[in-house]
């Protein structure tokens, strides 16, 4: 059974406030989930190839390493005082993503909250952090854009919905059995998405093919049909359901601005190398272009990383 109990908070002392926080401890407080919080630093001249003193390399890793401590003890309080139990971790690590890494491979979480920022071409090609946990984190990862409260009461789930291969239907029912979790607690109305593709395109582009008649419209039935099926699995009223021809990403961007959305619940399969710096990932787009917090659900297994 889905449950959220622990919950990692990665905190950027890049970021001018740290909305991830915020969110944590609404969302703690919902769930009944303890936090752990989470800082990295990292310094290269006091690593064992530095022409440094090693005591001196000792006293200002420690330094480092003491203020960064401080820096997360100054959130406890307020965790405490709203009867959330929370723990600290600061890594010594060249990243937050390595961090995040870190402290995964010894413990178990069912959420990693991060801060996020909208992202250049030079972030995709250097990997920013965040597309790094996008891809790689054992945990789902909500990314939080504002510290805007979830006041609409609206929950958007994306899913690929005629996909019938065993990885996509993991993916969709990992992301609805998420997005329902969170709906159920948050007393929130759940909508559904699902994007169909745009055949009469298709076939302009090859104008030699001759488009089958009524083929938009076999689709447009197919989609329904099994978005009326993950609907009713999942509890979603039929007035929820949201499917529209185009791109996901297209879609998604203008229904979570149509119903005012808090939060969109999308999968990633995490297509890696440089397809997926040049192309992007459909998740990494969204995350750019919606304007709530997003929520990523990336199977353990089961999908085939070339598929977007």
């Amino acid at each position: 059974m889905l449950d959220i109990n622990h919950i990692l908070v990665v905190l950027d002392n890049e970021h001018p406030e740290q909305h991830a926080f915020d969110r944590a401890l609404a969302l703690a407080s919902s769930v009944n989930a303890d936090i752990t919080i989470l800082g990295s630093c990292f310094e290269a001249y006091c690593e064992d190839n530095s022409s440094l003193e090693a005591e001196t390399k000792n006293e200002i890793k420690t330094a480092l390493i003491n203020h960064k401590q401080r820096w997360l003890d100054s959130f406890v309080e307020e965790a405490k005082k709203n009867g959330i139990e929370i723990s600290t971790e600061v890594h010594w690590q060249k990243s937050l993503y390595s961090a995040v890494m870190a402290s995964m491979n010894t413990s178990d979480f069912d959420l990693v909250i991060k801060g996020t920022k909208p992202h250049s071409l030079v972030d995709r090609i250097f990997t920013h952090s965040d597309w790094n946990l996008l891809r790689h984190s054992q945990a789902p990862v909500l990314l939080v854009k504002s510290a805007k409260p979830w006041v609409n009461n609206r929950i958007l789930a994306s899913i690929d919905a005629t996909s019938h291969d065993k990885g996509h239907r993991l993916i969709n029912e990992n992301i609805l059995d998420y997005a329902e979790h969170l709906a159920d607690h948050l007393k929130t109305d759940l909508h559904l998405v699902n994007s169909y593709p745009m055949v009469a395109l298709a076939f302009a582009m090859v104008p030699e093919v001759t488009a089958p008649d009524d083929i938009q419209k076999y689709i447009s039935e197919q989609h329904k049909t099994e978005c009326e099926f993950y609907a009713k699995k999942y509890n979603i009223n039929d007035d929820h359901i949201h499917i529209t021809e185009g791109d996901p990403d297209d879609v998604v961007e203008v229904m979570a601005k149509e119903i005012d959305a808090d939060l969109v619940v999308i999968g990633s399969v995490g297509r890696g190398g440089w397809s997926g710096v040049l192309l992007g990932n459909t998740a990494e787009r969204i995350v750019d272009r919606v304007s709530c917090d997003v929520l990523v659900i990336k199977p353990l297994d089961g999908v085939d990383p070339e598929v977007e």
